[in-house]
């Protein structure tokens, strides 16, 4: 800020001399030139009129009638201190005063301008008009009086001139003052706000109009360009949000797209698969019925239908995945109970090096689904996290909880999160977790439907599925149920309530 002032200073100031320095001999010039032509004017005026004034009584007097009349009126003229050579030409004849000084000797010629002849003395002649005479008065005016004047004028104007310019240099600083101070305060301003600060205000006090109306169209540009860029951020904002949303959809589509045509395929497959599965197991039945028990062929039979059965199975999962799992009407459910009842096959299937924990409410409200599928959306689910942790043990967590108003979700949601702490998984495994036939265990370990089964389960009860995983970090997912509302939920009459212990009950 100093700096600033200091260069502003400079700058007035320079700008100040450099307009005096231009400015100043052409004043003291013209001036001296005045008053020089004032002073010589006056003088030659003055000389021209007293040397008349001695002519006329020259002229009327008795003065020139005798040679001592005429050399004591010449001393008389110069004794009066005006006059420094006094001469009369007179038929031929000079008769000179006897006090002309020594360097005075003779007389020049007229002077028609000051200064005439580098000799300090200004002489004219003036004619003397008597009758019968032909008689010139010659007088030597001293011009050193008029010098010494014009010396003083020089000097004066000199003095006069400085001063002017200590004044002017100190109104410059002073004003420099006036304006540097609000000027220094907007600039200061001005950086804040181009740093990013544009609460900064434009405005300074001052006692200078032209400042302040400047300091006011400043402060309005900058509240019209703030509330631009908060405009313009605001939209930057909302379009980014707006094409994330877009490539998310993007992304969403073709991989529904995707799955649908895997989907479609595989449908085709399993129908094909089961016509020929179907035979087998019928001939394969047949032939067991029809041998003794004791026969060692019976065990072999035994084997082809256990495994015609698996494939079986594996087949109505194709299908179950075809389907889109819509494998009946969705009613209203309680996922406590579902919860606890796979809890129940999980712990007798998953080695004690797994600790399960569960925390599942029973108050939780109802949602809308098929209870059969989501029975096996929470078992594959676990089935996914303890395979994740068969090798090395771990923690299996499966919480449910409510969540209200999420910034991406909006509206009252039944969340089932389902943890474990295994390998996790990466960012390229994550993103391809949900595709169908996609799975990073060996051959003959998995089938890569269990995800892709569960993600199409949670798309047909209008419920969404998060992953959060990372290498060495285990995974957790999260599924967001909307939560059905109560209205709903007391005029919905539960007709399988009594077939099936998880859905709700009239009592409850």
């Amino acid at each position: 800020m100093g700096r600033v002032r200091h260069r502003l200073w400079l700058r007035l100031l320079s700008q100040v001399l450099i307009i005096h320095a231009v400015l100043l001999p052409a004043l003291f010039s013209g001036l001296l030139l005045i008053v020089k032509a004032s002073l010589v004017d006056t003088f030659v005026d003055e000389v021209r009129s007293y040397g008349r004034m001695l002519a006329d009584e020259l002229e009327v007097s008795d003065a020139l009638q005798s040679s001592d009349r005429t050399h004591n009126l010449l001393d008389s003229i110069i004794l009066s201190g005006r006059v420094v050579y006094a001469e009369v030409l007179s038929n031929g004849s000079s008769l000179r005063s006897s006090l002309i000084a020594p360097d005075l000797t003779r007389f020049p010629g007229d002077d028609f301008k000051f200064a005439d002849h580098a000799d300090h003395t200004y002489f004219l002649s003036i004619p003397i008009n008597r009758s019968g005479t032909a008689a010139a008065l010659r007088l030597g005016f001293d011009e050193a009086p008029t010098l010494e004047q014009i010396d003083l004028a020089r000097a004066r104007i000199i003095w006069a001139l400085l001063a002017f310019t200590v004044v002017s240099i100190a109104l410059a600083i002073w004003l420099a003052t006036r304006i540097a101070q609000p000027m220094i305060h907007l600039q200061n301003a001005a950086r804040r706000i181009a740093a990013g600060n544009f609460e900064a205000h434009l405005s300074t006090p001052s006692g200078i109009h032209e400042v302040q109306e400047l300091a006011s169209h400043l402060e309005s540009m900058r509240s019209e360009l703030v509330g631009i860029n908060e405009r313009l951020s605001r939209e930057v904002i909302q379009r980014a949000a707006a094409e994330t949303q877009r490539r998310a959809l993007e992304e969403r589509l073709r991989h529904s797209e995707r799955v649908a045509t895997v989907g479609t395929l595989a449908g085709g497959i399993a129908h094909e698969f089961n016509n020929i599965m179907t035979p087998i197991l019928l001939y394969a039945q047949t032939a067991l019925d029809d041998i003794p028990a004791d026969n060692p062929a019976s065990a072999d039979l035994g084997r082809v239908i256990a495994a015609a059965h698996r494939a079986r199975n594996l087949v109505n999962r194709i299908l179950a995945f075809s389907r889109d799992f819509q494998s009946g009407p969705n009613t209203l459910v309680r996922i406590g109970p579902i919860v606890e009842e796979v809890m129940e096959l999980m712990r007798a299937i998953v080695p004690s090096s797994i600790e399960i924990v569960v925390d599942c409410p029973r108050e939780h409200p109802p949602i809308l689904g098929d209870p059969s599928l989501l029975h096996q959306l929470v078992m594959n689910l676990c089935t996914n996290a303890y395979q994740a942790m068969r090798a090395t043990g771990g923690l299996l967590t499966v919480r449910v909880r409510r969540e209200w108003h999420d910034s991406e979700r909006p509206g009252d949601h039944l969340v089932l999160e389902v943890a474990d702490t295994g390998h996790g998984m990466d960012e390229r495994t994550r993103s391809r977790v949900f595709e169908p036939f996609f799975t990073t265990r060996e051959v003959g370990e998995g089938t890569g439907l269990g995800l892709s089964v569960a993600d199409g389960i949670v798309a047909s009860m209008g419920a969404t599925i998060t992953v959060d995983s990372a290498p060495g970090k285990g995974a957790r997912f999260r599924v967001y149920f909307p939560v059905v509302n109560p209205a709903g939920a007391d005029t919905l009459k539960h007709t399988q309530s009594q077939r099936e212990p998880h859905a709700i009950r009239s009592d409850h």
